[in-house]
């Protein structure tokens, strides 16, 4: 009899070591395909790259185009004398055209942002000549000017979910000596009023230009009364 318990006792021994040693096998691959699930987790999660900004700096004379697209979209938009040469006054020349691509999802001949040199368009009625920007995009095969600005490209921004890019603007008001940095972005089939980021004005007192950054409680007030003014001046149309 007692033989037989003992032998009872040991088989019920191994049984239940048998049973931890499952168990702790069990735990153990648990562990391993949780951590190799977090681990492929995070490897295929996508790292997102950072916005982009790129200051514009046009210097006219060193500017090129650079391919036969720009010389073509000029003769389309008929806004030069394809009979001047070289860099006459009037012609298809980069010493007076600049062209930026307008939609990363479209190509330069069916949307583009074209910077114009102040010389090329005198305005009588400013002291000194004014640069123009004007956007262009292809609707039913044809050109449309979808927004015309009296300023200077000075940058783009990078959007989210967006092919568009903001763009930031210079403009000068002569008779007043003030300049704007206006960030437009693209809403609505158009470059509309985002944010008026820079306010400068000469000061007479200390005979230089001062201001700067817009406040950004001043923000929203100030954007609208310098849209309000953009408009007025014909700036912008």
């Amino acid at each position: 009899m007692k033989e037989n318990k003992q032998e009872v006792i040991k088989g019920r021994t191994a049984v239940n070591r048998k049973l931890i040693i499952g168990i702790g096998a069990l735990v153990l691959l648990a562990l391993v395909l949780v951590l190799w699930f977090c681990n492929s987790s995070n490897s295929t999660k996508p790292i997102e790259k950072p916005l982009t900004k790129q200051e514009i700096y046009t210097d006219f004379g060193l500017n090129s185009f650079s391919s036969e697209i720009e010389l073509e979209l000029l003769k389309e938009l008929r806004i030069c004398d394809t009979t001047r040469v070289g860099d006459e006054f009037g012609a298809c020349s980069p010493k007076f055209f600049r062209f930026f691509k307008l939609s990363k999802d479209k190509p330069l001949r069916d949307g583009f942002m074209l910077l114009i040199n102040g010389i090329a368009f005198q305005d009588p009625e400013a002291k000194f000549p004014i640069r123009r920007l004007l956007i262009f995009e292809r609707e039913g095969g044809k050109l449309v000017a979808v927004n015309k600005f009296k300023g200077n490209l000075i940058e783009t921004r990078e959007v989210k979910d967006s092919p568009y890019q903001d763009i930031l603007i210079r403009f000068k008001l002569d008779q007043y000596n003030e300049k704007y940095h206006v960030l437009y972005s693209w809403k609505k089939n158009r470059y509309q009023l985002k944010q008026c980021e820079k306010l400068v004005y000469w000061d007479e007192t200390q005979m230089k230009f001062v201001g700067g950054a817009v406040l950004a409680s001043k923000m929203d007030s100030v954007s609208r009364e310098v849209e309000k003014i953009l408009i007025e001046e014909n700036l912008v149309f």
